[in-house]
């Protein structure tokens, strides 16, 4: 099996759809198992459906303090892509040695702080008192596993800067049905409940981690791990932080905006809060499909700034916004006319299936929007201006959501105005994103124009 794409020459959207697919496979089925987490819970719970809420309570909190570590993952895919483009072989060692021992010591950091701090952040979200025991308890162990999580991430970004999204996406695949196995053995045979859950998610990591890493180090290819090569290079360390950092930072402040939004959503009851987190689990799934075009636009933009070919990176900008523009808005108009048998499957109870198809039937139906966005940005990062996707999110997914829940929604409470705010900052952003695109096109096409290739 061909695991690599040939970014710098042949067809562009064949490309993006071999590197993409596998990513959008590989993510939605990585959700489909975190639904598992909460229907195993759903049938095996003792706790009257509180084990269902206490899982889906920490989702966007631990969206919020993983995004800034995993996000820089975009910082060692666009390094290494850039330096595949040029043909710079040692600059490719030392960015794939730097990213792997980084992504060990940024775990390490995160787990400290997540097993420290856990319930002080369940707190300052107004997580419902109901649930705060069993919530701690699963944030705790998910976060002593993040060090795994770290690694796999950022070897699927180094096999991603070459095109190879195939085996990722077998590797995270491997990882959800030994989850599932667990799942069934800790949660329904064991009746471990948030603690087996826990469990299981951190033994899928494991094996998913594993394998990453024994392909990084037995691959024939230029990306491969060589040992004298682990350590931190001064130079590629600050390349790959100077653009993953802002995308992790973007990331960290979708997550602080959608804390502000639940820790609203919380004030309304616990089944509004088991019914928001209902809702999340689909709309994650969404966004991976509106994700994953982007994905395989940065790479296919960075080899191509790397090699001085601007007009193809711009044609793998546009394919890859049909692509985002195709895929999410399909799935997220099935997505709203089915939410509610969607709901139905991991709650029972009426009044929380109520209110997840509230916020499905605003949010899946704008998605679109959202995937053009992170196309765009994938853009700007592979084009060399990663802050300005995070200056953006800054204003219009974080500062506009904090205006609009503490100062607009109190003049019409009502959770139907509040997750307005989700389409209206998507549609803001999407302007002025592309205020900011064309301009930096045409400052690549100068910058590169006396060393570009000659046209296919």
């Amino acid at each position: 099996m061909k695991k690599e794409v040939n970014m710098l020459s042949g067809p562009i959207m064949k490309g993006l759809l071999t590197i993409s697919l596998p990513v959008m496979v590989m993510n939605v089925v990585q959700s489909l198992f975190n639904i598992v987490d909460m229907t195993v819970l759903k049938t095996f719970d003792s706790s009257g459906g509180m084990a269902v809420g206490a899982v889906g309570t920490c989702s966007t909190l631990i969206s919020l303090i993983t995004g800034l570590l995993i996000g820089t993952a975009a910082g060692a895919n666009v390094v290494i892509a850039k330096h595949i483009g040029a043909g710079d072989k040692d600059g490719v060692e030392r960015a794939v040695g730097t990213s792997v021992v980084f992504s060990v010591l940024g775990g390490a950091a995160l787990a400290i702080i997540g097993v420290i701090f856990g319930k002080t952040f369940l707190t300052w979200t107004n997580c419902p008192e109901s649930l705060l025991e069993q919530a701690t308890l699963y944030f705790r162990l998910y976060f002593a596993g993040s060090p795994l999580l770290m690694l796999y991430n950022f070897c699927a970004a180094i096999l991603r800067s070459t095109g190879d999204s195939k085996r990722p996406m077998i590797f995270l695949l491997s990882g959800g049905v030994v989850k599932i196995a667990c799942n069934l053995l800790f949660v329904a045979v064991c009746k471990w409940e948030v603690l087996g859950v826990a469990l299981a998610t951190i033994l899928s990591w494991s094996f998913s981690a594993a394998l990453a890493m024994i392909a990084l180090l037995k691959t024939d290819s230029i990306i491969r791990i060589k040992r004298r090569h682990l350590r931190l290079y001064k130079a590629e360390l600050k390349e790959i932080l100077s653009i993953g950092l802002p995308a992790g930072l973007q990331q960290s402040m979708y997550a602080i905006a959608n804390v502000i939004i639940s820790a609203t959503v919380n004030t309304f009851g616990a089944a509004a809060t088991t019914g928001i987190s209902i809702a999340n689990t689909f709309d994650n799934i969404i966004y991976q499909i509106a994700h994953a075009p982007s994905l395989a636009v940065m790479p296919y933009v960075s080899q191509n700034i790397g090699n001085h070919n601007v007009p193809r990176a711009k044609k793998a900008v546009f394919d890859g916004v049909m692509l985002s523009l195709i895929l999410s808005g399909s799935i997220g108009a099935l997505s709203a006319i089915f939410s509610g048998p969607l709901s139905s499957i991991m709650s029972s109870n009426p009044e929380v299936i109520a209110y997840s198809q509230q916020k499905m039937l605003i949010i899946s139906s704008t998605y679109f929007i959202c995937g053009i966005n992170n196309t765009l940005d994938a853009a700007l990062r592979g084009m060399g201006k990663p802050m300005v996707p995070t200056v953006l999110a800054l204003i219009y997914l974080c500062a506009l959501r904090f205006i609009w829940v503490y100062f607009i929604f109190p003049l019409y409470p009502t959770l139907t105005f509040l997750y307005l705010v989700w389409p209206i900052g998507w549609t803001l952003q999407l302007v002025t994103l592309l205020i900011f695109y064309f301009p930096t096109v045409k400052w690549q096409t100068l910058k590169h124009a006396k060393f570009a290739p000659k046209p296919e």
